[in-house]
């Protein structure tokens, strides 16, 4: 559609973010993320409902929306330049949606598991060989469509992802792309295996010729590898391809990285910690405005000396990550963090030179006295 829109993102109550609604002109919709779960889809379809509802009974597109953005679960509205924009948002995998795929697969030590390797393992060049029969005019006048025989030990094989899990209802495969088969014989992310594996034998029913082209041109086998490998380490996976988002506004890319701020009066300490990922924007907000308040606060106890050094030259380290990063695209959670002024425009900041200034003062009575 051309033109801008405006949209908004829905969350559900466990922080999954259940897709898109937005207007134009004279339209509304909602968008699926296409990631999301099976729960989120169905609560996306509901949303949707209500939204019509309210359409039909006169409201315009952007009174839709606005009515909306008060429900719980809803974020602000977000403008954007397109509704191609909001679908890219609707394209983000995030590291929960790899956890709930993963999570879908049977425990370690299943047999499920041994079944797997040894189905694998046992397939021979003749038995990933799909020949294909039917095709041709019946006797009795019906065209039979073709369809593909498949070996007994490659059905083995197949049946065999489904025991483990890897073929699964929360991953709705009709609406992602199918993953490809990774270069150089590396392997694939966990999670994009089992939507390969969903993809693959849930598409068979739909179209035959699914598993036979899955086994030409290798993806079974990749998949079967890419778990059997995560079976056995799951600390050497291959991270996902996708782009990591922030945590905070749903803007990607981000970075993980990490800002504390420290609170030192007489005997009292305290200390504040925001993780990522951080999108360049949330994350000069947070880095700002907690090396500030630890420039004012952090040097009031017998320890801070030491604790408020070590904060700030951490913060400076997870800054220089934010550095490196272009500026996020459209957010599709909360409203991004102000970055606000840079900390040597902050007056606060400057409370850091009263004990700088005294401990200097204090050496240079000491050089002075004992000259």
């Amino acid at each position: 559609m051309p033109g801008p829109v405006h949209y908004l993102a829905v969350t559900a109550p466990d922080g999954e973010v259940v897709g898109y609604a937005w207007a134009a002109a004279a339209q509304i919709g909602f968008i699926d993320r296409v990631a999301g779960s099976s729960s989120a889809h169905q609560a996306g379809i509901e949303w949707f409902s209500r939204m019509q509802d309210s359409r039909r009974r006169g409201l315009t597109p952007s009174g839709v929306l606005a009515l909306y953005s008060r429900e719980p679960g809803a974020g602000p509205v977000f403008e954007a330049p397109g509704l191609e924009t909001v679908k890219e948002l609707a394209r983000v995998v995030t590291p929960a949606d790899d956890r709930r795929l993963l999570d879908q697969l049977v425990p370690r030590g299943h047999p499920a598991w041994r079944e797997l390797a040894e189905a694998f393992d046992a397939l021979t060049d003749e038995d990933r060989d799909v020949r294909w029969s039917g095709g041709r005019k019946r006797a009795d006048g019906v065209h039979q469509a073709p369809f593909p025989l498949h070996s007994r030990p490659l059905e083995r094989a197949v049946d065999a992802l489904s025991g483990v899990g890897a073929v699964t209802a929360e991953h709705r495969w009709t609406d992602d792309r199918l993953p490809e088969v990774p270069a150089g014989g590396r392997l694939m992310n966990p999670a994009d295996a089992v939507r390969a594996a969903t993809a693959v034998v849930r598409g068979e029913r739909f179209g035959e010729g699914r598993i036979a082209r899955a086994v030409r041109n290798g993806l079974l086998d990749a998949v079967a590898d890419s778990l059997r490998a995560w079976y056995a380490d799951p600390d050497a996976a291959p991270s996902p391809s996708t782009p990591t988002v922030c945590r905070y506004c749903g803007g990607s890319p981000a970075v993980d990285a990490a800002f504390r701020a420290h609170l030192g009066l007489l005997l009292f300490l305290r200390f504040r910690r925001m993780d990522g990922p951080v999108c360049r924007t949330c994350g000069m907000g947070l880095y700002r405005g907690f090396t500030t308040y630890t420039l004012c606060w952090g040097w009031w106890s017998p320890l801070s000396p030491v604790l408020g050094p070590l904060t700030l030259v951490r913060n400076l380290l997870a800054v220089r990550q934010l550095k490196r990063l272009p500026d996020p695209g459209p957010g599709m959670l909360e409203e991004r963090f102000d970055p606000g002024t840079p900390i040597y425009r902050r007056p606060p900041a400057y409370v850091a030179l009263v004990p700088l200034v005294s401990v200097l003062c204090l050496i240079g009575a000491a050089v002075y006295g004992g000259g």
